[in-house]
């Protein structure tokens, strides 16, 4: 199986001044910098040259001529050279997922619900869609059922998952658990009930961090994550890296992040400078 870990990115033209050269660990890999320094860009543009989404580049002013070259460990090499299209060597599908907190994306628009926020709607989502290619919670469970011979590791792997999620709420009191009657997702504190759109937006937003991450099934995948930390209380944010690992080993992760309590617990070997990556043309 190809593993699709990024080894370099070499970014051209990046605010019509600069070239980013960086060369990247297989496990976790942390971009810090101030404020208008690019880390965003810099993930967004990875985000975009990952899905095939070149009109991105074109659409963004400050980008006009950027260029953006991605090798992976296999040898090979995705590249966008405005104003030319997409290259690439090698075929394959890319498994990535970018989550960033400013604003979470709405795959269907029309059908948001007044009363529900972008992040009620796309943490719905992968809790409950059914029969679509979108990865859920649900259509993960339903392949015990489907397929009997995976059952067991997929019970195990749903109550280790859980089980995770009840260590970081432990200090509200909250347990996860599957309403039998109508098979949502809720949480129980003493003798209530809570549900999820009823829970903060910290609580939402780290849902679906480690719900995308237990989704990957433990496959090879790229996780893109944009300042992460927001919304998070502290002891959170200095766990994240490692539950993510612990969901899934197999996956290469890639943050921009302010906090240095999410590189503060034995990540500090795994950080990056924006400045250090610049070189200015």
């Amino acid at each position: 199986m190809e593993t699709n870990i990024i080894k370099n990115i070499e970014l051209k033209g990046l605010f019509d001044k600069y070239s980013l050269h960086w060369k990247l660990n297989e496990d976790v890999n942390i971009l810090v910098g101030i404020n208008g320094s690019g880390k965003t860009t810099v993930i967004r543009s990875i985000d975009a040259l990952l899905s095939k989404n070149y009109r991105y580049f074109k659409d963004k002013s400050n980008l006009k001529t950027i260029g953006l070259s991605i090798m992976f460990q296999t040898g090979k090499v995705l590249s966008y050279d405005n104003p030319k299209k997409l290259k690439q060597n090698g075929n394959g599908k890319i498994n990535h997922t970018l989550i960033t907190t400013f604003d979470i994306p709405i795959k269907e628009k029309g059908k948001i619900k007044q009363s529900e926020s972008p992040l009620d709607k796309e943490l719905h989502d992968l809790w409950y869609s059914l029969g679509t290619e979108q990865p859920s919670f649900f259509n993960y469970r339903l392949k015990a059922t489907n397929f009997p011979e995976e059952a067991k590791n997929i019970n195990h792997r749903i109550r280790r998952f859980f089980s995770a999620i009840d260590k970081l709420f432990s200090e509200t009191n909250k347990h996860i658990t599957i309403n039998p009657v109508n098979n949502e997702i809720i949480f129980k504190r003493d003798d209530s009930f809570i549900s999820l759109t009823d829970l903060s937006s910290g609580e939402k937003q780290l849902l679906l961090i480690l719900l995308n991450a237990f989704l990957m099934e433990e496959k090879p995948y790229i996780l893109l994550m944009d300042e992460p930390e927001i919304s998070l209380h502290i002891t959170w944010q200095q766990q994240l890296i490692d539950i993510i690992r612990d969901l899934n080993p197999n996956c290469q992760i890639i943050i921009s992040t302010h906090s240095p309590s999410i590189f503060g617990t034995g990540w500090g070997d795994k950080m990056f400078f924006t400045e250090d990556l610049l070189v200015e043309e």
